[in-house]
């Protein structure tokens, strides 16, 4: 009876501590989240463009032992940006749909648990920033 009453109670704790948490992916990550602000979801946008994130911890480089974030898109998560500040300038994109996947990382690049993406279209044809040898010589030259 007593052993029944201690696994009783051990389970109500249990219990009310998974309450407590909350059940959500933040809580999962240790309290730690990350967002796309910009662009929003379903967005068009056109190259060049910039990726603004929020996070629930402040960003900075890897050397200062802060958390940080990588940006890729679609399945190339091998092919990704490291981003220590909450904006980050996309200068190449091929036009057509995509998804844009951030990931919470600590100093060492390991995840910190806490990731989010969102679809978005890139407009225009090539899917490149423009250069100054790519816009017209206002001189004629």
């Amino acid at each position: 009876m007593i052993a029944t009453l201690r696994r009783s109670a051990a389970a109500l704790v249990l219990l009310a501590a998974l309450a407590a948490c909350g059940g959500t992916d933040a809580d999962a990550a240790g309290g730690m989240s990350v967002e796309v602000t910009a662009p929003a979801a379903d967005a068009t946008v056109e190259v060049p463009f910039d990726v603004e994130l929020t996070a629930s911890v402040p960003l900075g480089t890897t050397g200062s032992g802060r958390h940080h974030v990588h940006v890729w898109f679609d399945d190339n998560a091998g092919d990704y940006q490291v981003v220590e500040a909450p904006t980050v300038r996309v200068d190449e994109l091929p036009a057509g749909p995509h998804v844009l996947h951030a990931s919470l990382r600590n100093a060492n690049h390991s995840p910190a648990g806490a990731e989010t993406q969102v679809r978005i279209m890139v407009g225009g044809t090539d899917g490149k920033a423009p250069t100054p040898a790519d816009e017209p010589d206002p001189y004629g030259y």
